[in-house]
């Protein structure tokens, strides 16, 4: 191989390193959190919780980001989520953006195998949300709940830590 044909070689992989580290610096720096995490409904299909993220890229470089999927656990376990959805948006450098609000709906029939009981308690549920006492639904529950996301941003995968539903 010739001299010329190495040297190519060699500057297109610098560049391209240079590249990836340019994007795994940007995805590290963003800033994410959950934005008004609300249960928005109980009936007799089950419950509705709403929320938004918030996020905010502190770079000199805008951003590319995939709606988040937004999933709910239980001590790990995946109980129902969002579907994954191919819209982007473009955060401008040094600015913060909010996703549109992520609507996740829990049948009951997904916390039967979580919580012994759930069905003979949805009445008791149904009825603590229409009082407006939405800490007692989740005491109602006794299961831990979780929520976490996970985005690509610029091309990286970013998955948030799971956050107790409280």
């Amino acid at each position: 191989m010739n001299k010329l044909a190495k040297i190519g070689i060699i500057g297109g992989l610098t560049l391209g390193a240079a590249w990836l580290m340019k994007l795994q610096i940007m995805s590290n720096k963003l800033i994410t959190k959950l934005s008004n995490p609300r249960i928005q409904k109980v009936d007799q299909s089950g419950i509705v919780f709403r929320t938004e993220i918030e996020l905010r890229n502190p770079t000199k470089n805008g951003m590319t980001i995939t709606k988040p999927v937004v999933s709910i656990s239980t001590d790990g376990e995946y109980i129902t989520g969002n579907k994954p959805e191919s819209k982007t948006y473009i955060i401008k450098p040094l600015s913060p953006l909010t996703i549109d609000t992520i609507e996740i709906i829990i049948p009951w029939l997904n916390l039967v195998k979580y919580a012994s009981g759930i069905l003979f308690k949805a009445p008791q549920i149904i009825a603590a949300y229409k009082a407006n006492k939405k800490d007692e639904i989740l005491s109602l529950l006794a299961i831990p709940l979780e929520i976490k996301y996970s985005l690509y941003a610029d091309g990286l995968f970013y998955e948030s830590k799971p956050q107790k539903i409280e």
